[in-house]
């Protein structure tokens, strides 16, 4: 009897840590962040990944009405080869360890571009008051898990998902990486119209 508990605490034990892990490394994208620490944020992001994440989104953007509709009749595949031609060289410069980290630090002023910062108060864990323990259980209840390997984080979490940036984290061996950044919809209309026209026009 004595083992199974002690089994049973340890199983416990070790679920609770996997659970908080993905937040324990949006901690340290934070504090590496504030820290204006590179090496540091290259290890806790998948920049492949992310710019993938990016152009997905300004695709999609782009390929709706003024409406908000998407367009209809338009091959998928034949889209994303014309907007990766299109995209990619502005995405290559705006997805940088650099960029991100002023992005998540002060908010987006590079290229133009406007936007507020995500609100990463939540997850200081300096401070133990009850507004803190409140906004970390706000976060945690707001995340979205995608399996055991992936979960979505939203900042802030009390807002409409339009106006969230959405992060999506996943492990990668024993680490968790950002792998996946959903910006808010007035930040990727404002990115749209950033757009560097083509060399020669």
């Amino acid at each position: 009897m004595t083992w199974t508990l002690r089994i049973t605490f340890l199983l416990f034990l070790a679920w609770l840590i996997f659970l908080v892990s993905p937040f324990v490394a949006l901690y340290d994208l934070a504090k590496a962040v504030e820290a204006r620490d590179v090496p540091r944020i290259e290890q806790r992001i998948n920049l492949r990944a992310l710019r993938t994440s990016f152009s997905r989104q300004i695709l999609g953007e782009y390929l709706k009405t003024p409406n908000g509709q998407e367009i209809g009749g338009i091959d998928p595949d034949a889209a994303s080869h014309a907007g990766a031609a299109v995209f990619d060289p502005y995405i290559q410069t705006l997805v940088t360890p650099q960029t991100l980290m002023d992005l998540l630090h002060k908010g987006w002023s590079q290229h133009g571009a406007s936007g507020a910062a995500p609100d990463l108060s939540a997850i200081d864990l300096r401070t133990f008051d009850a507004s803190a323990l409140r906004r970390a259980w706000d976060l945690f209840i707001a995340s979205e898990s995608q399996g055991f390997r992936s979960i979505i984080i939203p900042l802030p979490p009390d807002r409409p998902k339009d106006e969230q940036f959405r992060l999506t984290w996943r492990l990668s061996g024993t680490t968790w990486r950002l792998t996946g950044l959903d910006l808010p919809k007035t930040l990727r209309e404002e990115l749209i119209r950033r757009i560097p026209p083509p060399s020669g026009s």
